[in-house]
C-alpha cells in the first residue's frame, strides 16, 4: 500500500478455510488495510491538497513534499471521499439540531456555554467548471454560483503586551481591543433556506442555542438579516445585529464616485462618534435623494440599518 513514506509492503498472518470460503487476514480487518490502497494519513493529505489546489496542481505540490508522485485520479478520489464524509457529518448535525428532545437534553446538561457568541456570514461568487457527464458534451459557458460561508466564534481581549501596531492604534482610539477565537466554520453552494439549516446546525455545535448573548456581525445583505430573524429563537434569546460596514464606508462605496455630489461640498466622510457619523451620513443622503438615485439608495440603506450601526453604543458595551 502507499503511505506518506512511499510504497510499503508488509507481511501478516492469513487464515484459509474460513466459513466465508475466501480466507481472511485479521490484521487487515483490524486496521482497515487493503493491498494497493492508500493509507489514511496519506489519504487525508491528498484530500487537503485537492481542496486547497486544483487536482493537477496538487500532484506537483505533493511531489515536492513527499518526494514521490501520486496520480491526479487518486487525489480526486480521496478529495471526493472526504467531501462525502463531511456531507454525512453535516447531515447528522442538521438532524441533531432539529431534534427537540436532544436540544432539551442539552439545556439540562452540565455544559457551561460562553456568555456571548458571535456569528458572521457572507456570500461570494465561485466558478463551477463545466465537465462532461455520462457522455454529454462539456457546457460552453462556466457557471458562477453563490458560495455562502458562515463562522461562529468567541472574542477575547488582547493583552497590551501582545498587541500589534494596528491593534495598539485601535486600543488608543477605542480603549480595548478584541480578537476572535474558537472558530466554527460552515459553507455550502446552496439556497439560503438549505444553508440556514446547516448554519444553525453548526451554531448548535458551537452552543449558539445555549449562550446568553448572540451577536451577529455582518454586512447589509438582506438574506442574512432575514435568516437571522426567522431562525434565531428570539423568545428566549438576547441577540444583537451589528453592521460590519461603517457609515463612512457605505458613504464612500455609494456616493464618492458621483461628481455631482462631490460638487455639493461633501467631499469627506463625516467626523464624530459612530452615531454622529451615521446620522450625518443619513441626513446628507436624504437631502440629495431627490436629485441622485445613488443618494436615494444610500438613504434607504442607512434607514434600514441604522439600528445596526450604533457603533458608539456597541463599543461602550464591548460587544
Amino acid at each position: 500500500m502507499t503511505t506518506v513514506f512511499g510504497k510499503v509492503e508488509y507481511k501478516r498472518a492469513y487464515y484459509a478455510g474460513c466459513v466465508c470460503g475466501k480466507g481472511r487476514a485479521p490484521l487487515d480487518q483490524a486496521y482497515g488495510l487493503e493491498a494497493g490502497a492508500i493509507s489514511s494519513g496519506l489519504g487525508q493529505l491528498m484530500a487537503l491538497a485537492g481542496i486547497a489546489f486544483s487536482f493537477e496542481e496538487s500532484v506537483k505540490w505533493l511531489k515536492e513534499f513527499l518526494l514521490f508522485e501520486v496520480s491526479e485520479n487518486s487525489i480526486r478520489s480521496e478529495t471526493q471521499q472526504m467531501g462525502r464524509l463531511q456531507q454525512a457529518c453535516e447531515e447528522q448535525a442538521v438532524l441533531a439540531s432539529q431534534d427537540e428532545k436532544a436540544l432539551q437534553d442539552r439545556l439540562r446538561g452540565d455544559q457551561q456555554p460562553a456568555q456571548r457568541l458571535y456569528g458572521s456570514m457572507d456570500a461570494a461568487k465561485v466558478r463551477i467548471e463545466p465537465r462532461a457527464r455520462q457522455g454529454k458534451p462539456v457546457a460552453e459557458h462556466e457557471d458562477w454560483r453563490d458560495m455562502k460561508v458562515a463562522c461562529w466564534y468567541q472574542a477575547e481581549e488582547v493583552p497590551k503586551s501582545r498587541q500589534s501596531v494596528r491593534q495598539r492604534h485601535s486600543s488608543e482610539r477605542d480603549g480595548r481591543v478584541f480578537r476572535s477565537t474558537q472558530h466554527h466554520y460552515s459553507c455550502d453552494i446552496a439556497h439560503v433556506d438549505q444553508f440556514g439549516k446547516l448554519l444553525w446546525a453548526s451554531g448548535c455545535q458551537a452552543a449558539a442555542d445555549l449562550v446568553t448573548d448572540l451577536v451577529f456581525v455582518c454586512d447589509g445583505a438582506s438574506w442574512i438579516w432575514s435568516w437571522s430573524h426567522t431562525i434565531i429563537p428570539t423568545p428566549y434569546k438576547s441577540w444583537i445585529g451589528i453592521m460590519l460596514q461603517t457609515a463612512s464606508n457605505a458613504w464612500r462605496m455609494l456616493l464618492f464616485p458621483l461628481r455631482p455630489i462631490a460638487k455639493t461640498g461633501w467631499t469627506q466622510s463625516p467626523n464624530g462618534s459612530g452615531r454622529d457619523r451615521s446620522k450625518k451620513s443619513f441626513q446628507t443622503c436624504n437631502r440629495l435623494a431627490g436629485k441622485h438615485a445613488e443618494a436615494k439608495q444610500a438613504a434607504t440603506y442607512f434607514s434600514n440599518n441604522h439600528h445596526r450601526m450604533r457603533y458608539d453604543v456597541f463599543r461602550s458595551q464591548a460587544i
